[in-house]
C-alpha cells in the first residue's frame, strides 16, 4: 500500500504503525529512528552456528542407526545455545534508556493481533512504538474461564513471593509475525475455513525461519532494595506438583547493583533471618535480564486486569522493574519445531535438572554478562528413539522429558479432576500426571482450535491420528494462535 505525502497523515502513521509494505512471506526490515522499535532477525553470532539450520542436518542429530536409543545430543545443546544468543545479543537500538536485546525488539502477539483487527493482510515495515506488553500467563489454568483463571493466579502470587508478581509475554520475530498477519490466522473466521468435517484440518506451516518466544518475568519494586525470588532447588525426590511456591528456596537481588560480580551464590530459606546468609544469597540486578516498566505498560498490564477480572491486587507502575527468570523458544527448522527452554539458575555452571552440566559445558564464550546466568534444556523429539511425524510408536521407546520450572513445574492433575491441568494421560507414563513430566514438543503438538483434547505430558503425538484430532484444526503446535483467537464478526456469524 503506497503512504500520501501529506504531512499530517504520515506522523500518524509513523506514530501508529509506520510504512505497510506487501510481505511476499519475508519481512522487510526497517531503519531504527527516534521513538521507535525495529524488529530485527535472528542474529548469528556463535561460529558454526546456522539459522536456520536445514532440516536434514537436525533429523541427522536425532536419527543415528548406530545408537537408535540416543541421539546427537552435543549438537542439539549447541544449537539451542546458539538460539539463546542470537535473542540476547545486543541491538543499535535505545528504547527508555535500555539498549535492546533482540528478542525484545520483536512484536507481541497482541501487537499482532491489533494489525489483523485493524484489517491490515501485509507486513509491518516492523517498527512500533513500545515493548511487547506483558499479561498474566494463560497456560496456568489454561482449561478454566477468566474468573477461575485469575482467582488461581492470585492464590499463586500470594504463595509465591510477596516482593514480586508473574508476567509473561509472547513475542514472535518477523517472520513469525509476518506470517500471522498475512495469513489473518488469529481470526476464528479464518480457522474456520481450515476445517474438514469429519476430518483432520490445519492451519498453513509457518515458514523455516520463524520463531515464537515466552519470555517471563517477575516484576519488583525498584525501591525495596533487595528484593526475593524463588529460584529452582532441583527435581522433587517424589512425583508432585513442585511450583515455585514449594522450592522454599530464594535468592535476593540487589537492586543497586552493589554486589561483588561473580560470587558464589547461596539461596536460602524463607525464614532466614541470618545477615551474612541473605548476604551470600544476594545477587545483583545486573545478573538478570531485566527492563523497566514505562507509564504506556504500566497502563497496558493495568488495563488487561480489568478485563481478565483480576481485581484487588498490584496494580503496575511507572518505574518497576521486570526481572526475566525465564523463557520458552520455539523455531520452526524442523516441521515439529525445535524447542528450547531457559531459566535462571544461581549455579550456571552446574544446573540441576531439567538442565545439566553437560549443557551448561556447551556454553559458547559469546555469552556473557546476564545471559550467560541461564540454564537451558531442549526438546528436539517427543521420545527416544526419535519417532516419524506420523505413524510412531510409544513401544519401546523412553521418555524425554524437558520443562520449565517456572512455567510447568506445578502442573497436576489429569481432568476430570477439579483444576486438573492435564486433559490427556499420557499413555507412556501412567499415574498421576505432573509437569516435571512433561516435554514441550508432545503438549504443543496438541494445539487445536477448540482447545481439545488439551495438555498432556510426554509421550509421543502422531499428527495423523484421528482419535485425537478427527474435526479439529490444528494450528502448527502454536498453542499462542489459540490463547489469543480474536471471535470476528465472520467467526460469529458461521456459528449462526
Amino acid at each position: 500500500m503506497k503512504i500520501q505525502k501529506r504531512t499530517g497523515v504520515l506522523l500518524s502513521l509513523v506514530l501508529i504503525t509506520v510504512i505497510i509494505t506487501v510481505c511476499n512471506n519475508k519481512p522487510k526490515t526497517a531503519t531504527p529512528s527516534s521513538g521507535l522499535i525495529v524488529p530485527v532477525e535472528l542474529p548469528v553470532i556463535v561460529p558454526g552456528f546456522n539459522f536456520p539450520e536445514d532440516s536434514n542436518t537436525i533429523y541427522s542429530w536425532l536419527n543415528n542407526p548406530a545408537m537408535p536409543d540416543k541421539y546427537d545430543s552435543v549438537s542439539v545443546y549447541k544449537h539451542g545455545w546458539g538460539i539463546w544468543a542470537g535473542l540476547t545479543a545486543k541491538t543499535d537500538q535505545v528504547y527508555g534508556g535500555d539498549t535492546l536485546l533482540a528478542y525484545q525488539t520483536w512484536l507481541g502477539v497482541t501487537e499482532v493481533q491489533t494489525q489483523i483487527v485493524n484489517g491490515s493482510k501485509a507486513c509491518d515495515a516492523s517498527a512500533k512504538t513500545m515493548r511487547a506488553v506483558l499479561s498474566r500467563p494463560h497456560q496456568f489454568g489454561h482449561h478454566l474461564s477468566p474468573i477461575e483463571r485469575a482467582q488461581l493466579l492470585q492464590v499463586q502470587e500470594d504463595s509465591v513471593t510477596k516482593h514480586a508478581q508473574f508476567m509473561v509475554t509472547v513475542s514472535y520475530d518477523p517472520n513469525a509475525a509476518c506470517y500471522a498477519i498475512k495469513n489473518q490466522i488469529l481470526k476464528q473466521s479464518v480457522l474456520n475455513t481450515y476445517a474438514k468435517a469429519g476430518g483432520i484440518g490445519a492451519i498453513p506451516p509457518f515458514p523455516q525461519k520463524a520463531i515464537t518466544i515466552k519470555p517471563s518475568y517477575y516484576i519488583a519494586e525498584a525501591s525495596d532494595g533487595l528484593v526475593r525470588i524463588p529460584v529452582w532447588p532441583g527435581q522433587p525426590s517424589k512425583l508432585e506438583a513442585f511450583g515455585p511456591d514449594k522450592w522454599n528456596n530464594y535468592v535476593y537481588v540487589d537492586m543497586s547493583n552493589k554486589q561483588q560480580p561473580n560470587k558464589p551464590l547461596v539461596p536460602v530459606k524463607i525464614n532466614t533471618t541470618s545477615p551474612d546468609s541473605i548476604a551470600n544469597a544476594t545477587v545483583n540486578l545486573n545478573d538478570f535480564i531485566h527492563f523497566s516498566i514505562d507509564e504506556q505498560m504500566a497502563s497496558h498490564i493495568n488495563k488487561s486486569d480489568s478485563t481478565e477480572g483480576v481485581q484487588g491486587k498490584h496494580r503496575a507502575k511507572a518505574g518497576e522493574v521486570a526481572i526475566l527468570v525465564c523463557m520458552h523458544v520455539a523455531t520452526k527448522e524442523i516441521s515439529n519445531w525445535t524447542w528450547q527452554t531457559y531459566y535462571w539458575a544461581p549455579n550456571p555452571a552446574t544446573p540441576f535438572a531439567p538442565s545439566s552440566n553437560v549443557v551448561a559445558s556447551l556454553r559458547p564464550s559469546q555469552l556473557q554478562g546476564a545471559a550467560s546466568h541461564y540454564a537451558m534444556q531442549t526438546a528436539y523429539a517427543m521420545v527416544l528413539p526419535n519417532q516419524p511425524i506420523t505413524g510412531g510408536t510409544n513401544v519401546g521407546v523412553q521418555p524425554l522429558l524437558t520443562y520449565n520450572p517456572y512455567l510447568e513445574a506445578g502442573f497436576h492433575g489429569t481432568a476430570p479432576e477439579p483444576r486438573a491441568d492435564f486433559q490427556l494421560p499420557s499413555v507412556l507414563l501412567p499415574g498421576p500426571q505432573f509437569g516435571i513430566q512433561t516435554n514441550c514438543m508432545s503438549c504443543h503438538a496438541m494445539a487445536t482450535q477448540s482447545n481439545a483434547p488439551g495438555y498432556t505430558t510426554d509421550m509421543y503425538i502422531s499428527m495423523n491420528d484421528t482419535a485425537l484430532f478427527n474435526n479439529q484444526v490444528q494450528l502448527d503446535f502454536a498453542w499462542s494462535v489459540q490463547g489469543n483467537m480474536i471471535l470476528d464478526a465472520g467467526a460469529t456469524a458461521a456459528k449462526k
